[in-house]
């Protein structure tokens, strides 16, 4: 009976012992000399490689610390926030860990600015029987990333949106043409938000024979690239919307011209460059709205607006379909690329397909292209919608643009400066897994070879928002710039 008393007190004396010689981690907790580091390691499923502790590295990070006495770590804090230590990937001389996205509220690491000084980019690890010891090592937040650009033809000096995320201390933009060569910059950045949703850079002057590409921000966060969008003035097909001759169908234009003659035409819609003599009341007290408000993009040489400003836009409902029926001029107002669709010519941007190097052919997906076109709404936008065809007006040949829905605060007092619209192909329901090929064969054929409507519409009362249809007035959308252009992600190829 002794021997077992015996033996159960020397167990629950171990069991003791090497409790207290435990941390919350599973650490020793012997007493070990000062701990060192020398060098720094990123893990990925690429590669290893050393890092700069000046260039750092971003939260989520699998990194791994060398150097002298880690046996005795308790505890790692990358700042402020607590790294999980797994036992078995510490050494006496290395511990490998991740750089924790979160602290112990489930609130993201703050970097930067964000960050108490007393804790910004320093790795703090506490061991036993020592100092804390703190180690300088840039800290990021996560990867920024481009979701949108306001204007993609800006003129220099004009100041331009950037959309995002982790878009935090952004010094610097740089433009590449389509060969990845840098063909100008600019660190005129300001309007930077708190959260890194967006900033704005003012348009530095470009190269003449820089033809578009892209960009990247430089932030605290690392490099972010656009996709390659920006500034295609080739691939416009359609801007001056000179008129030709007329017959019983409305304006026809000279099918051997370049794209600036191309015409247009519309229920409502104005000629070139509205001004005060044509349109009185709203230059009314000597209120020019062109060029608008405010020091971002202008408006184009050219443009048009529909409807006609001060026309009443009558309640209408819709067809059976779902969409208004173009015959009952349901819409505010619609304007063709090209009214010969029918007799079988293709479209002015059949011929856009190059900008400095080939971008794109017919046998482009649909998913590395988009639409674009500058516009401007001077009026308060809360229902409704743009609309866009390049085959039929059935809905399954349209694409609809209302930015309103995601952000009603830009648009509940008008706009202040032109901006792009960007919509990808495959917003429209039949280009889905198609190529350019296909919208081109379409276009040119139209709908069961019959007829091709290409244009752009605006619905201003409609029931597809939810809301219900009412009479408007003061409505109007200027517009210009049509054009395709590709839409490629920019693999930066940084490490995770």
């Amino acid at each position: 009976m002794k021997k077992i008393l015996t033996i159960i007190l020397v167990l629950v004396s171990a069991t003791v012992f090497f409790s207290c010689e435990k941390n919350d981690n599973g650490i020793d907790n012997k007493n070990y000399g000062p701990i060192k580091v020398t060098k720094v390691f990123q893990h990925n499923a690429k590669a290893v490689k050393e890092l700069d502790p000046e260039v750092g590295a971003r939260l989520g990070t699998m990194i791994r610390l060398e150097g002298e006495n880690f046996l005795g770590i308790k505890k790692i804090t990358c700042n402020g926030s607590v790294a999980y230590i797994n036992p078995n990937l510490l050494t006496s001389k290395s511990v490998i860990f991740r750089i924790p996205s979160r602290n112990t509220e489930n609130a993201e690491t703050p970097t930067g600015d964000d960050c108490e000084e007393e804790f910004r980019d320093k790795i703090i690890i506490s061991s036993t029987g020592n100092k804390d010891y703190a180690y300088s090592f840039h800290i990021m937040g996560s990867a920024p990333s481009i979701s949108g650009i306001s204007h993609c033809l800006p003129n220099e000096g004009s100041w331009v949106t950037v959309k995002g995320a982790s878009l935090k201390g952004v010094n610097k933009v740089v433009f590449y043409n389509d060969l990845d060569e840098a063909v100008a910059e600019t660190e005129n950045i300001r309007g930077e938000s708190a959260k890194g949703t967006g900033f704005q850079f003012q348009t530095p002057a470009f190269p003449a024979d820089y033809e578009g590409g892209y960009i990247i921000a430089e932030t605290d966060n690392g490099k972010a690239a656009s996709p390659n969008y920006f500034y295609r003035i080739k691939n416009i097909f359609l801007s001056k919307f000179y008129s030709e001759e007329a017959d019983g169908y409305g304006q026809r234009y000279n099918p051997n011209s370049t794209h600036d003659t191309y015409y247009a035409w519309g229920s409502g819609i104005t000629g070139d460059l509205p001004d005060s003599a044509t349109y009185p009341d709203i230059f009314a007290n000597d209120t020019d709205p062109f060029p608008v408000a405010g020091d971002g993009p202008k408006n184009p040489v050219s443009f048009r607006a529909m409807p006609v400003p001060g026309t009443k836009i009558p309640v209408l409902a819709l067809g059976d379909d779902g969409v208004h029926s173009a015959d009952g001029g349901a819409c505010i107002a619609r304007t063709c690329f090209n009214s010969d669709a029918c007799s079988g010519r293709a479209l002015g941007f059949a011929q856009n397909m190059a900008s400095g190097v080939e971008l794109f052919n017919s046998a482009t997906g649909t998913d590395k292209l988009c639409f674009q076109f500058e516009y401007y709404i001077p009026s308060k936008w809360d229902s409704g919608r743009l609309a866009v065809t390049f085959v039929d007006y059935g809905s399954n040949w349209m694409a609809n643009f209302h930015p309103w829905t995601t952000d009603p605060d830009h648009f509940k007092n008008g706009m202040t400066e032109w901006e792009t619209a960007t919509i990808p192909l495959t917003d429209f329901p039949n280009f889905v897994g198609q190529t350019y090929g296909f919208i081109l064969k379409n276009t040119i054929a139209g709908v069961n070879g019959e007829y091709a409507c290409q244009g752009m519409l605006a619905f201003y009362n409609d029931e597809c928002d939810g809301k219900p249809a009412r009479e408007m007035t003061d409505f109007v959308v200027y517009w210009n710039n049509f054009r395709v252009v590709p839409m490629t992600t920019i693999d930066l190829e940084e490490d995770e």
